[in-house]
């Protein structure tokens, strides 16, 4: 998007703020657990129980314990992604679909979506609320692939493939929400000029070179290019398209988006060679009277993100300690799984999977890609409460349409709202064998399958602690 657009847009949004009357008094959250589901921040403890639920297997109490928490309008969008993975997981595919594309529904998929998702945030009273979070639930980057993925899963588990490409085929929409917090935090930035120039307040001054946990986010971070892209997304994408319209230039194009975020994945770079030779031979990718066997192996559930309070120079308002959401950088990551196939006694394949996401990192890079927009709107509401505060004639943009509980003097709280049920990690094996059956044990985990000529065989496999599930494919 041109620079020029974005002034135009920010110069109407700020126009409509002007015309709009609004207030931002924000409700105390009483400390009673009903109300605390309400409260952003407290995310992740309330959906402890669902976690622990599906760790230990009990996928129903999962489902009941997860449908008594999104019945806050914050948490909408989150619980619609929820409620469609856990669907998922109890094989009611329909249904699962149904979350997913209410999901979708606040998801733009081209600019004037964006423009209107955009200046929605912007001039709503919740964006600029002191303390809680009472915004709806953005869903980020990194999520909108894993959304587009499982919901292809759905339509693969309904015989649909065309559907499930399709799907697939909407993956790169979730660059737009990384286009999204680039214009929020330039909106912002123009909200609050008169603001932050009679404050004083300069990102020079802020300090934010101190802020620790949010600079080792940044360098952990630096090992993958962006979040929007997700090598499994990609990697299934591919084999859906050599079988779905036979064209594999575009199954070789997308193995390569997804070698940018997997860096030596030898069975990744194995599958893109295959294709890459059956574009040079004009033949298929699979030699005579063999078949493919894919494992994706997606283990334990992505890390939770935590808060950190971190004071920042605000100029003529003061040092203001604002809480932030952080992930940690060291965390624990799955290793490699063994992966055996034998037929009858013979074992053909012993060897291990490898990586080919780190679900965590992916969250880290996401939220380092947003923190220009986190800062600036925490700042900008810091710095027209000091002002509301000092009953200074506040004018400019914001101005007089925002009214803030001065009672609350605690630090702003955190959003650590995000999707929980994605993998900590997604491993990847390929290997082409001769047609026949045979029996593979990935982990602890054994299955009888089927190689077919000029077939990929596809086991996704999911293990979180005690749960495991397998969907398999032949297509």
């Amino acid at each position: 998007m041109k620079m020029k657009k974005i002034r135009k847009f920010l110069l109407l949004s700020c126009s409509l703020l002007a015309l709009s009357s609004c207030s931002s008094v924000s409700k105390d959250v009483k400390k009673d657990k009903t109300n605390l589901e309400f409260a952003s921040t407290n995310y992740p403890w309330i959906f402890t129980s669902v976690r622990k639920d599906i760790i230990e297997s009990n996928l129903q109490e999962a489902i009941s314990q997860n449908s008594q928490i999104g019945t806050a309008k914050e948490l909408k969008n989150l619980n619609d992604l929820e409620t469609g993975r856990l669907l998922q997981l109890d094989n009611k595919y329909q249904d699962s679909i149904k979350s997913y594309n209410e999901a979708l529904k606040s998801v733009p998929t081209n600019k004037k979506e964006l423009l209107k998702k955009t200046k929605s945030i912007l001039l709503s009273k919740d964006t600029y609320s002191y303390y809680d979070i009472k915004s709806a639930y953005n869903i980020p980057d990194y999520e909108i692939t894993f959304l587009y993925t499982y919901q292809a899963l759905n339509y693969l588990k309904t015989n649909n493939l065309k559907e499930a490409l399709k799907s697939l085929n909407n993956l790169d929409n979730a660059s737009i929400w990384y286009n999204q917090q680039q214009v929020l935090n330039d909106g912002m930035k123009e909200l609050g000029k008169k603001s932050f120039k009679e404050n004083d307040i300069s990102d020079k001054i802020l300090g934010i070179e101190n802020f620790k946990a949010l600079n080792q986010m940044i360098k952990f971070s630096r090992r993958i290019p962006n979040s929007y892209g997700n090598p499994m997304s990609y990697y299934l994408k591919a084999i859906l398209e050599s079988v779905v319209s036979k064209n594999y230039q575009k199954a070789a194009s997308d193995l390569s988006k997804a070698q940018n975020y997997t860096v030596g994945n030898k069975y990744l770079n194995q599958t893109a060679n295959e294709f890459r030779s059956a574009i040079a031979s004009q033949t298929s990718p699979f030699p005579m009277g063999m078949g493919r066997v894919v494992v994706f192996y997606e283990q334990g559930l992505v890390n939770v993100r935590k808060s950190e309070k971190v004071p920042l120079d605000l100029g003529d308002v003061g040092v203001k300690k604002i809480e932030f959401p952080i992930y940690k950088t060291n965390y624990h990551f799955f290793g490699p799984k063994k992966v055996s196939i034998s037929a009858g006694s013979r074992v053909l394949v012993d060897t291990y999977s490898e990586t080919l996401l780190d679900g965590t990192l992916f969250a880290i890079k996401s939220l380092v890609e947003e923190y220009p927009k986190v800062i600036t709107q925490n700042v900008l509401i810091e710095a027209v409460k000091h002002d509301f505060d000092k009953g200074f004639a506040l004018g400019g943009l914001l101005g007089s349409h925002l009214k803030f509980n001065l009672s609350k003097t605690d630090p702003k709280r955190a959003d650590l709202r995000s999707w929980l049920l994605i993998p900590n990690s997604v491993d990847l094996f390929e290997q082409e064998l001769d047609s026949g059956n045979y029996t593979i044990q990935v982990n602890n985990i054994r299955q009888k399958i089927d190689v077919k000529q000029g077939k990929t065989t596809l086991l996704w496999i999911v293990d979180i602690g005690k749960f495991k599930k397998i969907y398999y494919f032949i297509f």
